[in-house]
Protein backbone atom coordinates (compact mmCIF):
# COMPACT_ATOMS: atom_id res chain seq x y z
CA UNK A 1 0.00 0.00 0.00
CA UNK A 2 1.00 3.71 -1.00
CA UNK A 3 0.31 7.22 1.39
CA UNK A 4 0.43 9.94 -0.83
CA UNK A 5 0.21 13.17 1.05
CA UNK A 6 -1.35 16.78 0.15
CA UNK A 7 -0.84 19.63 2.74
CA UNK A 8 -3.13 22.12 1.72
CA UNK A 9 -6.19 20.08 0.74
CA UNK A 10 -9.36 21.68 1.79
CA UNK A 11 -11.59 20.43 4.48
CA UNK A 12 -15.31 19.17 2.88
CA UNK A 13 -15.76 17.01 5.63
CA UNK A 14 -15.82 13.60 3.00
CA UNK A 15 -13.67 10.97 1.59
CA UNK A 16 -13.37 10.27 -1.94
CA UNK A 17 -12.67 6.84 -3.71
CA UNK A 18 -11.74 6.39 -7.28
CA UNK A 19 -11.99 4.81 -10.12
CA UNK A 20 -16.03 4.61 -9.20
CA UNK A 21 -16.20 1.92 -11.92
CA UNK A 22 -13.44 -0.94 -13.23
CA UNK A 23 -14.07 -2.90 -16.05
CA UNK A 24 -11.67 -5.84 -16.99
CA UNK A 25 -11.59 -8.26 -19.32
CA UNK A 26 -9.95 -11.21 -18.50
CA UNK A 27 -9.24 -15.17 -19.38
CA UNK A 28 -10.03 -18.01 -17.70
CA UNK A 29 -7.69 -18.76 -14.63
CA UNK A 30 -5.65 -15.33 -14.91
CA UNK A 31 -5.18 -13.02 -12.23
CA UNK A 32 -5.17 -8.81 -12.72
CA UNK A 33 -4.58 -6.23 -10.75
CA UNK A 34 -6.19 -3.01 -10.41
CA UNK A 35 -5.35 0.09 -8.01
CA UNK A 36 -8.08 1.78 -5.27
CA UNK A 37 -7.14 5.16 -4.20
CA UNK A 38 -9.10 7.00 -0.90
CA UNK A 39 -8.76 10.23 0.22
CA UNK A 40 -9.34 11.42 3.40
CA UNK A 41 -11.46 15.27 3.59
CA UNK A 42 -12.56 14.94 6.62
CA UNK A 43 -10.61 17.16 8.60
CA UNK A 44 -9.86 14.61 10.97
CA UNK A 45 -7.97 11.06 11.31
CA UNK A 46 -9.91 8.13 9.74
CA UNK A 47 -10.28 4.45 9.99
CA UNK A 48 -10.62 3.06 6.73
CA UNK A 49 -12.35 -0.90 6.52
CA UNK A 50 -12.41 -2.43 3.41
CA UNK A 51 -15.85 -5.26 2.86
CA UNK A 52 -16.34 -7.31 -0.37
CA UNK A 53 -20.00 -7.40 -1.80
CA UNK A 54 -21.34 -8.93 -4.97
CA UNK A 55 -24.31 -5.97 -6.71
CA UNK A 56 -27.27 -6.41 -9.07
CA UNK A 57 -29.05 -4.45 -11.69
CA UNK A 58 -31.49 -2.06 -10.63
CA UNK A 59 -33.60 -0.22 -13.44
CA UNK A 60 -33.12 3.51 -11.84
CA UNK A 61 -29.73 3.33 -10.05
CA UNK A 62 -28.01 1.02 -11.98
CA UNK A 63 -26.93 -1.00 -9.73
CA UNK A 64 -27.91 -2.57 -6.09
CA UNK A 65 -25.39 -4.17 -3.53
CA UNK A 66 -26.32 -7.32 -2.36
CA UNK A 67 -24.81 -7.54 1.35
CA UNK A 68 -24.06 -10.99 2.11
CA UNK A 69 -26.19 -12.44 -0.07
CA UNK A 70 -24.26 -13.82 -3.60
CA UNK A 71 -25.16 -12.67 -6.45
CA UNK A 72 -26.31 -14.27 -9.99
CA UNK A 73 -23.06 -13.39 -11.43
CA UNK A 74 -21.04 -13.78 -8.28
CA UNK A 75 -17.49 -12.16 -7.90
CA UNK A 76 -16.95 -11.30 -4.27
CA UNK A 77 -14.94 -14.64 -3.71
CA UNK A 78 -12.44 -13.85 -6.58
CA UNK A 79 -11.52 -10.05 -4.95
CA UNK A 80 -8.82 -8.87 -2.82
CA UNK A 81 -8.18 -6.12 -1.64
CA UNK A 82 -4.72 -5.61 0.67
CA UNK A 83 -4.72 -4.63 3.21
CA UNK A 84 -8.40 -4.48 4.54
CA UNK A 85 -7.69 -2.16 7.32
CA UNK A 86 -5.93 1.10 8.16
CA UNK A 87 -5.72 4.80 9.01
CA UNK A 88 -5.01 7.71 7.04
CA UNK A 89 -5.01 11.57 8.48
CA UNK A 90 -6.65 14.38 6.78
CA UNK A 91 -5.10 15.36 3.55
CA UNK A 92 -3.56 11.77 3.12
CA UNK A 93 -4.45 9.30 0.10
CA UNK A 94 -4.11 5.71 0.10
CA UNK A 95 -3.48 3.42 -2.69
CA UNK A 96 -4.29 -0.22 -2.68
CA UNK A 97 -3.89 -2.92 -4.89
CA UNK A 98 -7.26 -5.17 -5.73
CA UNK A 99 -6.50 -8.11 -6.69
CA UNK A 100 -8.51 -10.31 -9.15
CA UNK A 101 -7.95 -14.17 -9.81
CA UNK A 102 -10.51 -15.44 -11.98
CA UNK A 103 -9.90 -19.24 -11.79
CA UNK A 104 -9.16 -21.58 -14.52
CA UNK A 105 -12.90 -23.04 -14.91
CA UNK A 106 -14.33 -20.19 -15.20
CA UNK A 107 -17.41 -20.20 -17.60
CA UNK A 108 -17.29 -16.62 -20.11
CA UNK A 109 -19.77 -13.79 -19.16
CA UNK A 110 -20.29 -11.10 -16.71
CA UNK A 111 -18.89 -11.23 -12.99
CA UNK A 112 -19.87 -8.50 -10.74
CA UNK A 113 -18.77 -7.37 -7.24
CA UNK A 114 -17.68 -3.95 -5.05
CA UNK A 115 -15.02 -3.03 -3.09
CA UNK A 116 -16.73 -0.98 -0.10
CA UNK A 117 -14.78 1.37 1.98
CA UNK A 118 -16.09 2.16 4.93
CA UNK A 119 -14.94 5.20 7.20
CA UNK A 120 -15.05 5.91 10.68
CA UNK A 121 -13.54 8.70 12.83
CA UNK A 122 -10.99 7.52 14.64
CA UNK A 123 -11.87 9.75 18.19
CA UNK A 124 -16.01 8.88 18.05
CA UNK A 125 -18.37 11.92 18.19
CA UNK A 126 -19.68 12.38 22.17
CA UNK A 127 -23.54 12.44 21.41
CA UNK A 128 -25.35 14.69 23.51
CA UNK A 129 -29.21 15.16 25.16
CA UNK A 130 -30.33 18.14 26.81
CA UNK A 131 -26.82 19.45 27.21
CA UNK A 132 -25.43 16.34 28.33
CA UNK A 133 -22.89 13.92 27.38
CA UNK A 134 -24.84 10.85 26.45
CA UNK A 135 -22.32 8.46 25.14
CA UNK A 136 -20.10 7.68 22.28
CA UNK A 137 -21.37 7.50 18.37
CA UNK A 138 -19.51 6.16 15.49
CA UNK A 139 -20.24 7.92 12.29
CA UNK A 140 -19.75 5.43 9.21
CA UNK A 141 -19.95 6.33 5.58
CA UNK A 142 -19.67 3.89 3.06
CA UNK A 143 -18.41 4.39 -0.80
CA UNK A 144 -18.27 1.35 -3.50
CA UNK A 145 -15.83 0.65 -6.35
CA UNK A 146 -17.72 -1.34 -8.58
CA UNK A 147 -16.10 -4.09 -10.89
CA UNK A 148 -17.08 -5.22 -13.69
CA UNK A 149 -15.00 -8.60 -14.93
CA UNK A 150 -15.63 -10.20 -18.13
CA UNK A 151 -14.29 -13.52 -18.65
CA UNK A 152 -13.20 -13.86 -22.72
CA UNK A 153 -15.21 -16.93 -24.61
CA UNK A 154 -18.24 -17.08 -26.26
CA UNK A 155 -20.74 -14.88 -24.56
CA UNK A 156 -24.27 -14.04 -25.34
CA UNK A 157 -25.25 -10.44 -25.91
CA UNK A 158 -28.58 -9.29 -26.36
CA UNK A 159 -30.11 -5.46 -25.51
CA UNK A 160 -32.42 -3.35 -26.80
CA UNK A 161 -34.22 -0.44 -26.77
CA UNK A 162 -37.38 -1.41 -25.37
CA UNK A 163 -39.28 2.29 -24.89
CA UNK A 164 -38.93 5.83 -25.92
CA UNK A 165 -41.09 8.20 -24.76
CA UNK A 166 -41.60 12.07 -23.49
CA UNK A 167 -43.29 12.66 -20.08
CA UNK A 168 -46.48 14.74 -21.61
CA UNK A 169 -48.31 14.92 -25.21
CA UNK A 170 -48.54 18.95 -25.25
CA UNK A 171 -46.19 21.27 -23.83
CA UNK A 172 -46.93 25.02 -23.52
CA UNK A 173 -43.10 25.26 -22.82
CA UNK A 174 -40.00 23.44 -21.98
CA UNK A 175 -37.84 21.63 -20.57
CA UNK A 176 -39.43 18.60 -22.74
CA UNK A 177 -38.40 15.00 -20.25
CA UNK A 178 -37.53 11.73 -22.36
CA UNK A 179 -37.02 8.42 -21.33
CA UNK A 180 -34.92 5.82 -22.84
CA UNK A 181 -35.54 2.26 -21.39
CA UNK A 182 -32.84 0.28 -22.82
CA UNK A 183 -33.21 -3.93 -22.28
CA UNK A 184 -30.37 -6.42 -21.70
CA UNK A 185 -31.22 -9.83 -22.08
CA UNK A 186 -27.96 -11.07 -22.33
CA UNK A 187 -24.83 -12.84 -19.95
CA UNK A 188 -22.78 -9.84 -19.73
CA UNK A 189 -23.36 -6.10 -19.19
CA UNK A 190 -23.62 -3.74 -22.09
CA UNK A 191 -22.92 -0.22 -22.39
CA UNK A 192 -25.43 1.45 -24.87
CA UNK A 193 -25.31 4.93 -25.88
CA UNK A 194 -27.31 7.61 -27.85
CA UNK A 195 -28.71 10.49 -29.77
CA UNK A 196 -31.74 11.97 -30.14
CA UNK A 197 -32.96 14.35 -32.82
CA UNK A 198 -35.52 16.93 -32.37
CA UNK A 199 -37.16 18.11 -35.91
CA UNK A 200 -39.60 20.87 -36.58
CA UNK A 201 -43.13 20.81 -38.07
CA UNK A 202 -41.12 21.40 -41.66
CA UNK A 203 -39.02 18.01 -40.88
CA UNK A 204 -36.16 20.45 -40.32
CA UNK A 205 -33.53 19.59 -37.58
CA UNK A 206 -33.47 22.03 -35.05
CA UNK A 207 -31.44 19.80 -31.92
CA UNK A 208 -29.53 16.64 -31.04
CA UNK A 209 -28.73 15.22 -28.21
CA UNK A 210 -25.90 13.24 -27.13
CA UNK A 211 -25.86 10.34 -24.57
CA UNK A 212 -23.34 9.53 -22.84
CA UNK A 213 -23.21 5.23 -22.31
CA UNK A 214 -24.69 4.18 -19.57
CA UNK A 215 -24.76 0.26 -18.30
CA UNK A 216 -27.22 -1.94 -17.92
CA UNK A 217 -26.90 -5.38 -16.04
CA UNK A 218 -27.82 -8.98 -17.59
CA UNK A 219 -31.24 -10.12 -16.78
CA UNK A 220 -31.90 -6.19 -16.71
CA UNK A 221 -33.74 -3.01 -17.88
CA UNK A 222 -32.18 0.46 -17.22
CA UNK A 223 -33.87 3.58 -17.97
CA UNK A 224 -32.00 7.26 -19.01
CA UNK A 225 -33.79 9.96 -18.39
CA UNK A 226 -32.73 13.63 -19.76
CA UNK A 227 -34.51 17.07 -20.33
CA UNK A 228 -34.26 18.82 -23.32
CA UNK A 229 -33.79 22.46 -22.42
CA UNK A 230 -33.85 24.50 -25.42
CA UNK A 231 -35.75 27.55 -25.79
CA UNK A 232 -38.84 27.11 -28.05
CA UNK A 233 -39.60 29.76 -30.73
CA UNK A 234 -43.01 31.17 -30.78
CA UNK A 235 -45.69 29.87 -32.47
CA UNK A 236 -47.51 26.68 -32.88
CA UNK A 237 -44.64 23.94 -32.97
CA UNK A 238 -44.59 20.25 -33.99
CA UNK A 239 -41.87 18.04 -33.84
CA UNK A 240 -40.28 14.83 -33.85
CA UNK A 241 -38.22 12.87 -31.54
CA UNK A 242 -35.96 10.29 -33.09
CA UNK A 243 -33.73 8.36 -30.31
CA UNK A 244 -30.93 6.17 -32.12
CA UNK A 245 -29.32 3.79 -29.51
CA UNK A 246 -26.27 1.92 -30.38
CA UNK A 247 -27.21 -1.65 -28.12
CA UNK A 248 -22.94 -1.23 -26.82
CA UNK A 249 -22.19 -4.46 -29.10
CA UNK A 250 -21.51 -5.29 -32.82
CA UNK A 251 -22.51 -1.36 -33.56
CA UNK A 252 -26.05 -2.26 -33.90
CA UNK A 253 -28.39 0.49 -33.74
CA UNK A 254 -32.07 0.57 -32.47
CA UNK A 255 -34.44 3.43 -33.78
CA UNK A 256 -37.71 4.54 -32.16
CA UNK A 257 -39.62 7.90 -32.92
CA UNK A 258 -42.15 9.85 -30.88
CA UNK A 259 -44.12 13.17 -32.03
CA UNK A 260 -45.37 15.80 -29.45
CA UNK A 261 -46.94 19.27 -29.94
CA UNK A 262 -45.78 22.65 -28.18
CA UNK A 263 -48.09 24.78 -28.02
CA UNK A 264 -47.86 28.31 -26.17
CA UNK A 265 -51.14 29.14 -24.92
CA UNK A 266 -50.68 31.98 -23.12
CA UNK A 267 -48.62 33.71 -26.02
CA UNK A 268 -51.90 32.59 -28.78
CA UNK A 269 -54.17 34.22 -26.08
CA UNK A 270 -51.84 37.18 -25.99
CA UNK A 271 -51.99 37.34 -29.79
CA UNK A 272 -56.02 36.57 -30.34
CA UNK A 273 -57.12 39.01 -27.97
CA UNK A 274 -54.80 41.39 -30.06
CA UNK A 275 -56.17 40.38 -33.22
CA UNK A 276 -60.02 40.84 -31.84
CA UNK A 277 -59.39 44.03 -30.59
CA UNK A 278 -58.22 45.60 -34.36
CA UNK A 279 -60.91 43.44 -35.75
CA UNK A 280 -63.39 45.36 -33.24
CA UNK A 281 -61.55 48.60 -34.14
CA UNK A 282 -61.80 47.91 -37.61
CA UNK A 283 -65.60 46.54 -36.95
CA UNK A 284 -66.10 49.95 -35.54
CA UNK A 285 -65.07 52.28 -37.86
CA UNK A 286 -66.53 50.55 -40.66
CA UNK A 287 -69.77 50.75 -38.84
CA UNK A 288 -69.06 55.27 -38.39
CA UNK A 289 -68.28 55.24 -42.09
CA UNK A 290 -71.56 53.52 -43.33
CA UNK A 291 -73.64 55.64 -41.02
CA UNK A 292 -71.57 58.66 -42.12
CA UNK A 293 -72.49 57.97 -45.82
CA UNK A 294 -76.32 57.31 -44.86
Amino acid sequence: MEIQSFTNLPVTGDFVVGPAKVEILVNPGENAVRNLQITNRTGQMMNIFIDIEDFTGDETAGTALLGNETGPFSLKNYLFPEPRTFKLSHGERGIIPVNINIPENAEPGGLYGSVIVRAEPDVPTLEEEEGKTKGQVVISSRIAALFFVRVAGNVFEDGILKSFSADKKFYQKGPISFTLLYENKGSVHLNPYASIEITNLMGKKVDEIDIAPWFVMPGFSRSKVLNWEKRIAFGRYEAAATAKVNRGYQDIIDEQKINFWVIPLKHLAIGASVIIFFALIITFIGSKFEIKRK
